[in-house]
């Protein structure tokens, strides 16, 4: 495990490279396409197109996860509101409420979406992530999210348990649970190991190359584990059922283990609060 001072200067020196590199172009962007585009040097967000990216969540929330206009809607890791701008149009008597640990994310969002549409409401939360906020005071694992019991009728989280060691991708878990209303929804992303997907790193022909152990788990960069986590898809399914959250079958398994017909690159799990 990196120390947390190492990590805090590759994050330094990361954000100022992304500056250096998209500053500039962030701004014609900003003039050109208006002030709703999302700064590129902020985009933690991996690869893919912005928008269209959100667009496709939002049908898989609509088709998977039963998602209604009125539902109050919380994203867990709301990053620069790829999830959030096509709810914006969808909404419609609901409210949405989304949290992070990238400040200038935040910041960014509060700014440009929430004047627009009061409903939507983004908060800090400095919590440590040695990839995304080693400047963080709390830990994951202690977190409580910032939000009463059974508050809301959806919760998901994109690219966000892939980038959690176990035991603060458990306290999450229990976290989602805790907020959401019985008989409330979730939508989850995660890399799962199945003997499958394990078999496709062993030969090389996985995305993501799963092949260093971390507490429970993979990771696909030890230097830096929090780059991209993996765990056993049957401690998820234990995970879930402790918490009070059943899986609504299937898993759909993503294209990052070359799932024949996947719907994305990571693997989606929908569960119900029981």
């Amino acid at each position: 495990m990196p120390s947390p001072a190492r990590a805090k200067a590759v994050y330094l020196a990361k954000a100022a490279a992304r500056r250096l590199l998209w500053g500039p172009s962030d701004l014609i962007r900003r003039r050109r396409e208006g002030p709703l585009t999302p700064p590129r040097h902020l985009a933690f967000v991996g690869g893919g197109d912005f928008e269209q990216t959100g667009k496709q969540f939002l049908g898989y929330f609509q088709e998977l996860g039963d998602l209604e206009p009125g539902d109050r809607v919380l994203d867990v890791g709301s990053g620069l509101g790829r999830m959030a701008m096509p709810l914006t149009s969808y909404l419609d008597g609901g409210s949405y409420a989304g949290f992070d640990v990238g400040r200038e994310m935040v910041r960014w969002c509060e700014r440009t979406i929430t004047p627009r549409w009061p409903n939507f409401e983004f908060t800090w939360a400095s919590v440590y992530n040695g990839k995304y906020n080693p400047f963080g005071k709390q830990s994951g694992t202690e977190f409580r999210f910032p939000y009463e019991d059974a508050d809301f009728d959806f919760v998901f989280a994109t690219s966000l348990f892939t980038h959690l060691l176990r035991d603060e991708a458990r306290h999450y878990l229990a976290e989602t649970a805790r907020v959401l209303k019985p008989g409330g929804t979730c939508l989850l992303t995660f890399f799962l190991l199945t003997p499958e997907a394990e078999a496709e790193v062993a030969a090389g022909r996985a995305m993501m190359d799963f092949r260093h152990p971390i507490a429970g788990g993979m990771t696909t960069n030890p230097a830096e584990p929090e780059a991209a986590t993996g765990y056993p898809v049957g401690d998820l399914r234990q995970w879930l059922g402790e918490v009070g959250l059943k899986v609504r079958e299937p898993i759909h398994h993503g294209a990052w283990s070359n799932t024949p017909g996947a719907l994305t690159l990571q693997d989606i799990v929908i569960a119900e609060r029981v």
